[in-house]
């Protein structure tokens, strides 16, 4: 089956359009193979008690996650992977089309953020922040003014003039299906401390050519306020954030070029921390304030 997804055509046997609503390509040719095949690490050593372990460069990735499977990223253009046994199909197709395929996008040339995103009026935003911090449940609020863009995998695309955020499987990871109205289906997470639901999102009316105006950072702290960041600032959160190439002591050439794409899409925006305290929302009319304003 071919897939189109981040703007790719995709190639694969795995039946993605039976748990979530993904756009089905007309296209003969494909951009990215997917193929299920048994791996052999040639860079890893995963311990028995590693939950996650990493190789991440330009032209090879190795990824390996517990008890969900063995992953071989080649050249931007074929991705490998070996499940484990116990993992069930909608769990596996969430990992790879967010964490797995982020290395994936980053082999080709794109800068990716973990980081939640959403379409307003033709302008895209993010928010990032350290897992649990609540990035999947500000987006969700947020759904009553824009379009869902991403869960985790944030995807800058270079255009002529600007940058947009590309769309990426159409799921979000929530506590409970009641938490969100427009949605076809939701499965139990596997691997999930948290125990949140993925949650198959219903077709979106995103505008796929959005153009990105501004970040936001979640964080937890004792005041609930927003804070504009100077471009330093940003800069480390960025770096923070991102998806790219591991180990950082050894590519340093590509750790180059992707500072150097960090620097064009951070040029001339405005970035902010975000706060709550623990238990508490996050000052929802404020970054409304910031978005219309931008």
């Amino acid at each position: 089956m071919l897939y189109r997804l981040f703007n790719l055509n995709i190639s694969t046997k795995l039946d993605i359009s039976r748990f979530f609503n993904i756009e089905i390509s007309s296209d003969k040719t494909s951009d990215i193979q997917i193929e299920q095949q048994p791996i052999t690490f040639k860079e890893l050593q995963p311990e028995i008690d590693s939950n996650f372990d990493l190789f991440s460069s330009k032209k090879y990735t190795e990824i390996y996650k517990k008890h969900i499977g063995s992953f071989v990223l080649i050249d931007g253009s074929k991705l490998l992977y070996e499940p484990d046994p116990k993992i069930k199909l909608p769990n596996l197709i969430a990992y790879i089309f967010s964490n797995v395929f982020s290395y994936l996008l980053y082999q080709r040339g794109h800068v990716v953020m973990h980081a939640s995103a959403i379409e307003i009026d033709g302008s895209s935003y993010f928010f990032s922040g350290r897992s649990g911090v609540g990035k999947s449940t500000f987006v969700n609020k947020l759904l009553k003014y824009g379009n869902f863009l991403t869960e985790d995998a944030c995807c800058f695309n270079k255009d002529a003039n600007s940058f947009s955020i590309l769309p990426s499987l159409n799921f979000i990871k929530l506590g409970n299906d009641s938490e969100i109205q427009n949605y076809s289906n939701s499965f139990d997470t596997q691997v999930d401390y948290r125990k949140r639901k993925i949650i198959s999102l219903g077709p979106n009316g995103f505008i796929e050519n959005n153009k990105f105006k501004c970040g936001f950072f979640l964080k937890y702290g004792k005041d609930k306020k927003i804070e504009k960041l100077a471009s330093g600032q940003v800069l480390k959160a960025f770096l923070a954030n991102i998806k790219a190439s591991y180990p950082n002591n050894v590519l340093i050439e590509e750790q180059k070029i992707t500072l150097k794409k960090i620097t064009e899409i951070i040029s001339n925006r405005c970035f902010y921390n975000v706060y709550r305290d623990t238990g508490k929302d996050f000052d929802m009319d404020s970054v409304l304030n910031v978005i219309q304003d931008s």
